[in-house]
């Protein structure tokens, strides 16, 4: 049995040697320890969509906002739509923005909240109605200081 020991002992030390310990002691990298000495997994961090098919609708200003709009994906009544809203470098993304796709008034429609995506870019889904009303656009709502203000872009089918 003594023979085992110094196997068991080398086996010991490689296995904390190989742990994932952070380099400042605690819980593993990528978690995190709770005050009761829990450890949970921590989220990871989340990618932007990296979109292969963006076509460039223009730029619109809203609520003092301009807007480079982007349709990424072919509007597919019945479908969700998929845009992004690009604002300058170095502005202030608005407090909330919301769009939807169809008539002005948003009659038949279904306004979504575009979520922050990076520092300067604005994604979402708005859904598209079906049957796509003639004349339709994707209304953009911008709510900010000064109450809130609506735009649109033409998109393409």
């Amino acid at each position: 049995m003594n023979a085992m020991f110094p196997c068991v002992l080398s086996v010991s030390f490689l296995l904390v040697a190989c742990s994932k310990e952070s380099p400042h002691g605690g819980a593993p990298t990528g978690s995190h320890v709770h005050a009761d000495g829990t450890v949970h997994q921590d989220e990871p961090a989340k990618a932007p969509h990296v979109h292969t098919d963006r076509q460039d609708l223009g730029e619109i200003v809203v609520g003092g906002h301009a807007i480079h709009v982007f349709q990424v994906a072919a509007m597919v009544p019945g479908k969700e739509g998929d845009f992004d809203l690009d604002f300058a470098a170095g502005a202030t993304l608005p407090t909330a923005v919301r769009g939807w796709i169809g008539a002005e008034s948003g009659q038949g429609s279904m306004k979504v909240r575009f979520g922050k995506e990076t520092a300067t870019r604005m994604h979402g889904h708005p859904e598209v109605p079906s049957p796509l009303p003639d004349g339709s656009a994707l209304w953009i709502e911008v709510e900010g200081p000064s109450g809130v203000s609506v735009g649109s872009v033409a998109f393409r089918r």
